[in-house]
């Protein structure tokens, strides 16, 4: 039998326990109450010999006592607790910090300096930055969409522009619809003025809204109750559509679903459709569940198409061939003259010009998510609004809010 020479106060440990557990003749454990996160060892035990040293249990010859013990020993008792520390002085509110809630929700207002708000009354984005149309002070100003901050204002020269107030971005170049001076002009996305399309065949009177259908550039006249279609190449005259079944009654917004263009009889209450390939007249919807009462914006979301009514304070869904879907009114929508709409997506989203407010929809059924008001929102009757891929840009009075989609 192989033997382990241990130290005296080893021994003197193994034969104090043993003694006290009474265990001669049988197997003694000395890790009663240690961690088991450590090895047990067992042995054989006689004369303060140990033998047989293993970590695996095992049975003694006569003569020996078997044992046991954890390389952790024993846990001790609980100590006492110990003495109450010192009373914290009071707190100093001065070097406390407070949120800014709104700022961690990405929210900000901009206004006044070199951004030059004034009326700005339509919105478009191109890619990388918005583009707002001051219809107050015939400007047009150029904001980053990465940041928000100015990249430039402009006005005067051979610009053009007089009361400018609607604006869309065709892939390449801007086009200002200037309502006060009966004129488009389109911009380079650098800012350098292209040309200024006016008089003859044009027949601009008073143009609102503006839209883009990949090819052409087309125009709501509100004055003229026509609508213009443009060459965006060059910015030839291609045709007028007026009278007949158009139905046009001070035209204001256009939306391009990919195959036609839907234009909104703001006094009419009603909604045109035109071929976008000829111009022809498809369908002009009006009356019964469709709950048009003095359309303004609308907006295409893949699928259906969303219009806002001023007056009417809802908003009516409809699908691509004309057949009504829903109006949604009242109760937590808190559609306030409702005026400009943007998809990004999956929601809706429209501004309340009298609420000072934007209402979320889920445009999968029509059902209300929120609606933003106050604090640094700062929604000062909300016009225009645009979405750039992650954040949802509206006009105000003086100024323009940001803030994130979701």
């Amino acid at each position: 039998m192989s033997r382990v020479s241990l130290p005296r106060w080893v021994v003197t440990i193994v034969l104090c326990l043993t003694c006290t557990l009474g265990t001669y003749g049988a197997v003694t454990s000395l890790s009663a109450g240690a961690s088991t996160s450590s090895p047990t060892y067992y042995a054989c035990l006689k004369s303060g010999d140990l033998s047989e040293v293993s970590t695996t249990s095992h049975s003694c010859s006569t003569g020996y006592v078997a044992v046991s013990w954890n390389a952790t020993g024993p846990r001790g008792a609980k100590g006492r607790t110990g003495p109450q520390g010192q009373s914290g002085s009071p707190l100093d509110l001065s070097k406390v910090a407070t949120l800014n809630w709104s700022g961690w929700l990405g929210v900000r207002n901009l206004s006044g300096g070199s951004y030059g708000f004034d009326g700005p009354y339509a919105i478009a984005f191109d890619g990388r930055a918005l583009w707002v149309a001051n219809y107050f002070n015939d400007s047009v100003t150029e904001v980053n969409a990465s940041n928000g901050s100015w990249i430039r204002t402009l006005s005067g020269g051979s610009y053009g522009f007089d009361g400018p107030y609607g604006i869309a971005f065709d892939g390449t170049h801007v086009w200002v619809a200037n309502q006060n001076g009966n004129s488009i002009t389109e911009l380079s996305t650098n800012g350098s003025w292209i040309r200024t399309l006016s008089g003859g065949s044009y027949g601009f009177d008073e143009p609102d809204g503006i839209a883009f259908d990949g090819t052409h550039v087309w125009v709501a006249n509100q004055n003229g109750n026509s609508v213009t279609e443009l060459n965006a190449s060059n910015g030839s005259w291609i045709r007028t559509l007026s009278g007949g079944s158009y139905g046009f009654v001070d035209p204001v917004s256009i939306a391009f679903d990919g195959r036609a263009l839907w234009v909104t009889n703001y006094f009419g209450n009603s909604v045109t459709e035109v071929n976008a390939s000829n111009g022809s007249w498809i369908r002009t919807l009006s009356g019964g569940s469709y709950g048009f009462d003095v359309p303004e914006g609308i907006a295409f979301d893949g699928a259906d198409l969303w219009v806002s009514n001023a007056v009417g304070d809802s908003v009516t869904e409809f699908n691509t061939n004309g057949s009504w879907i829903r109006t949604l009114s009242g109760g937590s929508y808190g559609f306030d003259k409702p005026d400009g709409i943007a998809f990004d997506g999956s929601h809706v989203w429209v501004t309340n010009e009298n609420g000072d407010s934007v209402t979320e929809l889920d445009a999968s059924n029509g059902s209300w998510v929120q609606t933003l008001s106050g604090g640094s929102y700062g929604f000062d009757v909300p016009v225009a609004i645009a979405f750039d891929g992650s954040h949802l840009w509206v006009t105000n009075e003086s100024s323009i809010t940001d803030f994130p989609a979701a």
